[in-house]
């Protein structure tokens, strides 16, 4: 059985550089005489290279070191919308904003917590430790060790949880 010609040889090239123009381009009007200039960047004014000397002797002169002020926007439709709705918000008293002198923040929440809580627990716990050492025998040595550790436990936790978890 006789074999297969080869298939004929595939030619690779690369993709053309340039776009396929759908539209043709537009004649561009030149710009209205009132029309800003656009800005030309920064202009070297001699080509000599400037270092940290010149600006200090430019910036020591008290003269500004800009030719003239920028110019103010323009005023246009939004700023006289948002005029008008400063206007209404004003009217209606929505600026009017007085701060209520009893609110806490989360994290002064926390802290007052923090500070009953440990009042509240290691008052008694501290009182019975206190209490247990004085005679200390073997039985109140248990009381002793077990309060203190509640407090240990109670205080390193609640720290933990005011100052360094941040929940907020």
């Amino acid at each position: 059985m006789p074999d297969e010609p080869d298939p004929p040889r595939k030619l690779y090239g690369f993709k053309p550089r340039a776009f396929a123009a759908a539209n043709a381009p537009r004649p561009s009007a030149p710009p209205p005489a009132s029309a800003p200039l656009p800005d030309p960047g920064i202009v070297r004014v001699h080509g000599a290279r400037i270092d940290v000397h010149d600006l200090h002797r430019a910036a020591a002169t008290g003269q500004p070191l800009r030719a003239a002020p920028p110019s103010p926007a323009r005023e246009n439709d939004v700023h006289a919308i948002l005029r008008a709705n400063l206007d209404v918000a004003e009217a209606a008293g929505l600026n009017q904003v007085t701060i209520d002198p009893r609110h806490r923040t989360p994290h002064q929440r926390r802290v007052r917590r923090c500070w009953i809580l440990l009042l509240a627990v290691n008052v008694p716990l501290g009182a019975l430790a206190w209490k247990t050492s004085h005679p200390m025998t073997q039985a109140s040595a248990y009381f002793f060790a077990f309060a203190v550790a509640g407090i240990a436990l109670l205080t390193a936790r609640l720290v933990w949880e005011t100052f360094f978890l941040n929940t907020d």
